[in-house]
């Protein structure tokens, strides 16, 4: 028999090296724009297309040459979420520890799928959703698992009350068997968040069957409407209340709809992805009484945990719903319905397979700094938001549209003499007028159909100093327009 010919890589070709840079060195600049203004600086694609090499790579280039690269353009059109003075979305700050503890992730490059794939990943993130499940009161039974999101996450909390509601058949016969007569519907506030609109499309609900509930004075669902629309709907597949709003803040009274799904058997399902975070500070838990009454919890590690982007965890009472819906088997990947530990299977919770060690991070943070000390940078933003509210009401010209529940205020400068219409143009120019200084931005939204300006604080580099600084900012150029 002829041996066949022996492949042979050629040394030229070899990507086992280490890379041959310090990555300390490198990623130094990036972590040391946190404090650098402008926060961002406006820009056209084309601007940014001038700075980024985007002729087809046939071949290699010297990794330094591509890191400075990187950084001249991220640099010169900066948008730094992690900046003391960014005010805008729910963005995330980031913790001194993530650099590190993202480069173990890649280093690792575990496939937290399975047990037997990821062993000691496996115990870390069970550990992490173990410590959190407790921090939100549910019981030892609940399980979870982290998804990419709280988009991916809510997708899955409604998925398994849809399961529940239908039973084993679910999954074989689905919606289209199953609900043809009983028009099933999803219930949630009308200031909750667009991505379960999105969820109820994904699972061939249709927006139509998404029911919203109005609001009270405070932004939060009504319970009294609640409890009418319970009454009325004959199929109401859950109910999705939200613990931190992304436009006020708001937190819906948890208790009392946790009171009425009891009463009416449905499904409760909890998004607290911007608000969950609050939950490490003793001060601010009892704000969310009610949430340990859930059915499924939703929180975004990424968001006011302080965590680099990204990983959202998503909790559930009682696993078995979720298993309903999500359970999957095959030659090549067996698992069992009732694992042992060293079954577990995290995609039977959710829909990823494969997916990063998104708990290293956390669980790094955690131990690292301890829950009492990141709780109390939770409370401080806070107080920093009750701090620029109280400084809001003392002044005449200055309205106070939505006071903090939790770190989220949205108010106008409103001089005297001025019609609302010429008020409106005078918020929009300050908040766009506030950007282009560069000190500190402010992402525009609408209350009570009226542009305001939105405060949010979810960084633990924010202190006082830096909302005095905005509002010293927003009177300057306020004055400079009338």
């Amino acid at each position: 028999m002829t041996r066949p010919n022996r492949p042979q890589l050629a040394p030229a070709d070899d990507l086992t090296a280490a890379a041959d840079i310090d990555i300390s060195a490198a990623i130094a600049p990036l972590i040391g724009q946190r404090y650098r203004s402008p926060i961002v600086r406006p820009s056209s694609a084309a601007d940014v297309a001038a700075l980024i090499d985007t002729s087809f790579p046939h071949e290699g280039e010297p990794l330094q040459h591509l890191v400075a690269q990187i950084e001249n353009a991220f640099e010169q059109y900066p948008r730094r979420n992690t900046h003391p003075g960014f005010f805008g979305w729910i963005a995330p700050s980031g913790l001194p520890s993530d650099p590190l503890a993202h480069a173990m992730v890649a280093a690792l490059n575990e496939n937290l799928g399975t047990y037997w794939a990821s062993p000691v990943g496996t115990m870390i993130e069970k550990t992490v959703i173990r410590w959190l499940a407790e921090l939100t009161g549910l019981p030892p039974r609940s399980e979870g698992v982290f998804t990419s999101g709280g988009s991916l996450s809510n997708l899955a909390g409604i998925a398994s009350a849809i399961a529940r509601r239908y039973g084993r058949d679910y999954r074989e016969r689905g919606l289209y068997q199953l609900a043809r007569d009983d028009e099933p519907v999803v219930l949630c506030s009308a200031a909750a968040h667009f991505s379960v609109r999105t969820a109820v499309a994904l699972l061939g609900l249709g927006t139509d069957s998404l029911v919203a509930i109005d609001t009270d004075e405070h932004f939060r669902m009504s319970t009294e409407n609640l409890a009418e629309t319970l009454k009325q709907q004959q199929n109401v597949l859950c109910v999705v209340a939200t613990a931190g709003t992304t436009n006020t803040g708001a937190i819906d009274p948890l208790e009392d709809i946790a009171a009425l799904c009891k009463q009416h058997d449905v499904w409760l399902h909890v998004d607290a992805a911007y608000g969950g975070g609050g939950l490490m500070s003793e001060d601010l838990r009892p704000r969310y009484r009610g949430i340990e009454k859930a059915d499924s919890v939703v929180m975004d590690m990424h968001k006011w945990f302080f965590q680099s982007l990204g990983g959202s965890l998503l909790l559930y009472r009682d696993p078995h719903w979720a298993r309903q819906i999500f359970y999957e088997t095959s030659d090549y990947l067996t698992t069992s319905e009732t694992p042992t530990p060293e079954q577990h299977a995290a995609f039977h919770f959710a829909p990823e397979l494969s997916r990063r060690f998104r708990a290293l991070p956390f669980y790094i943070a955690l131990r690292c700094y301890g829950l009492a000390r990141l709780g109390r940078n939770a409370l401080h933003n806070v107080q920093c938001a009750e701090y620029l509210a109280e400084l809001i009401r003392q002044h005449e010209d200055l309205e106070l549209v939505v006071a903090p529940q939790l770190a989220i205020l949205c108010f106008r400068y409103r001089p005297a003499g001025y019609d609302e219409t010429e008020v409106d143009r005078i918020n929009a120019a300050i908040r766009d007028r506030i950007q282009l200084d560069g000190d500190y931005l402010m992402s525009a939204t609408r209350v009570h159909d009226r542009p305001v300006l939105r405060v949010c604080i979810i960084n633990h580099a924010t202190r006082a100093e830096h909302v005095e600084g905005l509002l010293d900012n927003v009177l300057r150029i306020g004055r400079s327009l009338v």
